[in-house]
């Protein structure tokens, strides 16, 4: 969780403390290091500078504008760095120590055929045991994978979801995980039932068949297990917010501002080798502690830097925000605080951290990704799970389709028609990062957008520069590309699946179906040289090529709001 704004009952004691009360407090605060590796605790920092200052060496939680009092968690080496401030502070019982276990429905058990309840947290054995139940029953959506084995021998586990999951496919890969910090585990259960919701929803709702047609789901429920199962495998009782080693994991990742201090931990590495491996498009991170959605910058205020994308995250999160807050009663992702609007925030407004896993996704491996704060208690009793589900599930659909909308295409040698590595930067547009790259294996790539216009920069090693200029981009649709590389003449085939070219490949004549009956026809060979002309006087034309040589052809209509290239193969 980055922060809580609304008042709760520790804002009514009152923050005055002597220079005595500090020191009697360090030995306790020393010994709840000795015993549990983090302490929790609450000060107040003279200003935001001093905040930004402390935030680079301990994990500042929560921080209230209107009272001033920021709550935080340190390990013992962020702890002796937070006292050379020489602030007053408080100890505070830690979130995982302050629900009683009375709260909490633990299952060691779980029959995922037969769940019609989901009013608990799995032991970790019951966990695993989850992920492998859903592999034997849906072998054909679903494939468990371990990118981690911690020295606990406990293992960061994905779910892999998608129609025919054993054929090699091209879909856009999406990824959902939770639990980073482990007392946070609201999302946990309902990342474990959006698993189940999507297995069993598929073939039965339209929706969610669509989705897995698509789309290619990555969730892993649980991140930081160290962290949840900290007392022992059979109780989330006494969940810690750090790993194994104490290390906060959402300031452990590169940043592109202050490079994080203490060393890369395996849940990390594992984390940053995943996305090196595979063009994830969209992401997001499921905390707990308050309710909103954060995106990025988290490095930066956002009249220091903003994303180039930062139009099409609002765009975004209020429709994440806006759909949760419809289903749910008045209040609900609806905190307190000038950076928030209607739930939604810029990180770096809120309040600038440094080593975020949001910051790392966005800049360096050039996907997008926010944080999901979803649940005000961090620990959240069992009993209240199906409200939480109940408010989000609809708003987890809706951003997992997001990476199916916007720009997308493939890249491919004119010659060959072997997929190409490329850059894709909307020239005039992208800053920091945010273009994206067309996959080795397809020559697939994935641009979300905001409705609008756009120039396009194509580069490529080997290959010439191409630019494409005037790319029109609705609002949940998708614009497709064919972008060859080395045609001279900078031919792009755009095809928006709105005019149907037959028979391809054609022999002696072609027909265009669903005209307007007012475009204008060429046929161009892939130097860009004219080699057909024709204006359209119906819904339908016929384009005879008789007298063309067998070879690939574009064929260009245009009209007066679009120009739309398709391929055409010629054989005899």
């Amino acid at each position: 969780m980055r922060s809580q704004i609304k008042l709760h009952i520790l804002l009514l004691i009152a923050f005055s403390f002597s220079v005595s009360a500090h020191s009697q407090s360090i030995p306790d605060a020393q010994k709840i290091l000795a015993q549990r590796g983090e302490v929790y605790f609450q000060f107040e920092p003279a200003d935001f500078e001093v905040l930004d200052q402390i935030a680079r060496v301990i994990s500042v939680d929560e921080y209230d504008p209107q009272t001033g009092i920021a709550t935080a968690y340190a390990n013992k080496q962020g702890f002796e760095r937070f006292l050379s401030f020489k602030l007053d502070f408080e100890l505070l019982t830690a979130p995982g120590l302050a629900a009683h276990k009375s709260q909490f429905n633990m299952l060691n058990e779980v029959d995922v055929s037969t769940i019609d309840a989901w009013d608990f947290y799995p032991t970790y054995e019951a966990y695993e045991s989850m992920m492998e139940q859903f592999e034997e029953l849906f072998p054909h959506l679903y494939e468990r994978i371990e990118i981690l084995t911690l020295p606990s021998g406990r293992k960061l586990i994905f779910g892999r979801i998608t129609a025919d999951v054993e054929e090699e496919n091209e879909r856009p890969k999406f990824m959902y995980t939770s639990t980073m910090h482990g007392d946070e585990t609201t999302g946990f259960n309902l990342m474990l039932r959006m698993i189940h919701y999507l297995l069993n929803g598929y073939g039965e709702d339209d929706e969610i068949t669509w989705l897995l047609d698509n789309l290619e789901i990555w969730i892993c429920p649980n991140e930081n297990p160290d962290g949840t199962y900290t007392t022992n495998n059979n109780t989330i009782t006494g969940a810690t917010r750090g790993n194994a080693n104490f290390i906060d994991l959402n300031r452990n990742y590169p940043n592109p501002v202050l490079v994080p201090e203490p060393d890369m931990q395996p849940e990390t590495e594992a984390m940053i080798q995943l996305v090196q491996s595979y063009p994830f498009v969209l992401s997001a991170n499921i905390h707990g502690g308050i309710e909103c959605v954060n995106y990025p910058w988290d490095s930066w205020k956002s009249w220091e830097k903003t994303h180039a994308d930062h139009y099409w995250w609002q765009y975004v999160m209020h429709e994440y925000a806006d759909t949760a807050r419809y289903y749910s009663p008045s209040g609900y992702m609806d905190p307190w605080g000038p950076s928030f609007n209607n739930g939604v925030t810029h990180g770096g407004d809120w309040y600038v951290i440094y080593g975020s896993r949001q910051d790392y996704m966005n800049y360096y491996a050039h996907l997008r990704e926010f944080t999901l704060e979803i649940s005000n208690t961090k620990l959240l009793p069992t009993s209240q799970l199906n409200d939480l589900w109940n408010y989000n599930y609809r708003s987890l659909l809706n951003y997992m389709k997001q990476s199916l909308f916007g720009i997308r295409g493939r890249v491919t040698d004119a010659l060959t028609g072997e997929p190409v590595v490329a850059r894709i930067h909307l020239t005039g547009y992208d800053t920091h990062n945010s273009h994206v790259y067309s996959h080795a294996v397809h020559g697939t790539f994935n641009r979300p957008l905001k409705e609008g216009t756009y120039d396009l920069l194509v580069s490529a090693d080997g290959y010439p520069d191409k630019f494409i200029p005037c790319i029109e981009v609705l609002n949940h649709h998708t614009t497709w590309l064919d972008i060859e590389m080395g045609i001279e003449a900078s031919i792009v085939i755009v095809d928006q699946g709105k005019v149907v070219l037959f028979p391809n490949p054609a022999g002696d004549r072609f027909t265009l179906q669903n005209l307007t009956g007012n475009e204008y026809i060429r046929v161009l060979d892939l130097s860009g040289k004219v080699i057909k002309e024709k204006n359209a006087s119906s819904t339908s034309a016929v384009i005879p090529v008789v007298s063309l040589a067998p070879s690939l052809y574009i064929v260009e209509i245009k009209s007066s709001h679009q120009t739309i290239r398709k391929k055409l193969q010629v054989i005899r």
